[in-house]
């Protein structure tokens, strides 16, 4: 699959969220409660519209989504890629009618063991407008503009520190925060498009200490921050490199900058 193709998709998908937001009052409803997290008829709905992309291009895929877990489209076919897939990433924010959540989609040519080095390609469509995507080792894009770019007027570092729900706070975390003067800490709540302001060059560090990210979460935004030349990796700065399916409770680092970066996981230590 080509990126333009899964450009297209992605931007159906999309599309089809923002019609359905729309026309729809209760796209929040719960449907089922599971151990992590919850499904609402948004995710659901966005899953099917993926399934529909698929079936008018006679597509057979291996997925692996939030919602549906690991599994083949069309059900007894014979995948020819896999895709990983995030339906709704920010979902509180988007029930709450807050705009910053998006849609993630990650591909690999292979369809067993699948890890984060086998992803070939990403798209990071956010509701806000700007879609961001990489192919490996071709670089990252927002918009058709290659990332980074440079952001005029910044005087401050803008840092999100992912702390509530965690079952422990490194306390030199908690006294960083505390005496940082010229930091401000922004948690927008969609840790996707977050990843993607730090390839942009918007956000310097996203950290995340809570142990609730899956791979699905993370697939697509760590290829696009890799290919604008940023970092991502956990919080003892090991390399992310299960099977991206696998991947669960994730505490992670990522930055543009290599400096920032290593003060950030000095301060972990």
């Amino acid at each position: 699959m080509e990126i333009e193709e899964l450009l297209e998709i992605s931007s159906e998908i999309k599309s089809a969220i923002l019609t359905y937001i729309s026309e729809n009052a209760d796209y929040g409803k719960i449907l089922v409660i599971r151990e992590r997290d919850v499904t609402r008829k948004i995710d659901m709905f966005a899953e099917k519209e993926l399934e529909k992309a698929l079936n008018s291009r006679n597509l057979c895929a291996r997925i692996i989504s939030e919602e549906l877990g690991d599994h083949v489209f069309p059900k007894g076919g014979k995948p020819e890629f896999t895709l990983v897939f995030d339906p709704i990433d920010g979902s509180t924010n988007a029930i709450l009618g807050i705009p910053f959540f998006c849609s993630s989609i990650a591909y690999s040519l292979k369809v067993d063991h699948v890890t984060f080095d086998d992803i070939e390609a990403s798209v990071v469509a956010t509701i806000y407008g700007k879609t961001f995507y990489a192919v490996r080792g071709e670089n990252a894009f927002v918009d058709g503009k290659k990332l980074p770019r440079k952001v005029e007027g910044k005087t401050k570092q803008v840092l999100s520190i992912y702390t509530y729900g965690a079952d422990s706070i490194p306390e030199p975390l908690i006294q960083y925060q505390k005496e940082a003067k010229k930091v401000v800490v922004r948690v927008l709540g969609s840790i996707a498009a977050e990843i993607c302001l730090v390839a942009e060059g918007v956000i310097d560090t996203v950290i995340d200490v809570r142990g609730l990210i899956s791979g699905y979460d993370i697939a697509g935004a760590a290829l696009i921050l890799k290919e604008a030349g940023g970092i991502i990796k956990d919080i003892k700065g090991k390399e992310l490199e299960e099977e991206v399916g696998k991947a669960q409770s994730i505490l992670l680092v990522a930055a543009l900058e290599p400096e920032i970066y290593k003060r950030m996981i000095d301060i972990l230590k």
